[in-house]
């Protein structure tokens, strides 16, 4: 039988990964993909912004594929390659602190997938001075050489010299690497797809060892928020959040707004809210409510968020 390709979409906190999975998932229609999502934190809320498609989405939540979890990702492929119909691909959606080249890896231990690309999208604005923070200088440095397309995203986001300058610097760094830059994710769904056609340029650089764990580089808080909330409560809340947060992302209900919930997405010191329609996700039930905290190892306490977050938690939105 034709191996069955796995592709692996890979990058920092907040560069874009799911919209980039959702541009090749409507731009393929009529392929049957396996999706894995991955969150690093417990609660689960990438696999929620999958658009819908003619497989299935699997979501993998409080930890990475890349080293804690990679067992249970093999095991959850070779239980769909068991099938009477088979996915025809898979694409993986590697947390924002993972290694992807490990995950791609995976497609060289079972006999029945092929190592497809491996795409890294990086945040133009931020990536530099990410990649110059002795805290994320090693992530960001694994992401990178993993890859085998890199995308350049946000780019309406950077000014003409500063993308200049992260080209420059991407081109010193990576200069065999493609490298493609848009804006939202916009690229065709041909470019990020090779198939059957060709593995990943780094598959022929052997195994990398992986020797990083991201329990001790990176934490995770989680908040339930199962009341609705003032919005400028939220907004107050998340402004006081310290640089060692690097990611806040969730789905809350906002006071007076009852027809649907939202999405918060802080990322790079941006900060998203858009409506979000409780038919966004048609069969896989109404996502969990609360946010998800993702950051270094000296991100404060549980108690911390706790007190900052407090205005949410109150039973009276008004409080």
């Amino acid at each position: 039988m034709e191996p069955i390709p796995i592709t692996v979409i890979g990058g920092f906190l907040g560069a874009g990964k799911t919209t980039l999975l959702n541009r090749l998932l409507t731009g393929t229609p009529g392929a049957r993909y396996a999706v894995i999502v991955n969150d690093f934190g417990d609660l689960a809320v990438d696999g929620a912004l999958v658009s819908e498609h003619g497989g299935e989405t699997l979501t993998f939540a409080n930890g990475c594929l890349c080293c804690t979890m990679g067992d249970s990702l093999l095991q959850t492929l070779d239980r769909l390659l068991a099938r009477p119909e088979p996915p025809e691909h898979f694409v993986v959606e590697a947390s924002g602190v993972a290694d992807p080249r490990q995950i791609a890896d995976i497609g060289t231990l079972h006999p029945r997938l092929l190592r497809d690309l491996v795409i890294v999208l990086v945040d133009t604005e931020t990536i530099r001075a990410r990649a110059s923070d002795p805290r994320l200088e090693d992530t960001i440095e694994r992401q990178l050489q993993a890859a085998g397309l890199v995308v350049l995203n946000k780019c309406d986001l950077a000014g003409e010299a500063e993308r200049a300058a992260v080209r420059a610097w991407m081109a010193a760094w990576l200069p065999s690497t493609p490298l493609v830059e848009t804006e939202h994710a916009r690229l065709p769904a041909a470019l990020l797809i090779r198939g059957a056609q060709g593995a990943d340029e780094t598959a022929r650089q052997g195994r990398h060892d992986h020797e990083a764990n991201h329990g001790t580089l990176f934490r995770s808080v989680s908040l339930a928020l199962e009341r609705p909330v003032t919005l400028a409560a939220l907004r107050e809340a998340l402004a006081s959040l310290p640089p060692s947060v690097l990611r806040a992302k969730g789905f809350v209900a906002l006071a007076g707004e009852p027809e649907g919930l939202h999405l918060v997405q802080l990322s790079g010191g941006r900060l998203q809210i858009e409506t979000w329609p409780e038919a966004a996700a048609p069969g896989r039930g109404r996502p969990a409510l609360g946010l998800a905290m993702v950051g270094t190892a000296d991100m404060p306490s549980e108690a911390w968020f706790g007190a900052a977050f407090r205005p949410l938690l109150a039973a009276d939105p008004d409080a």
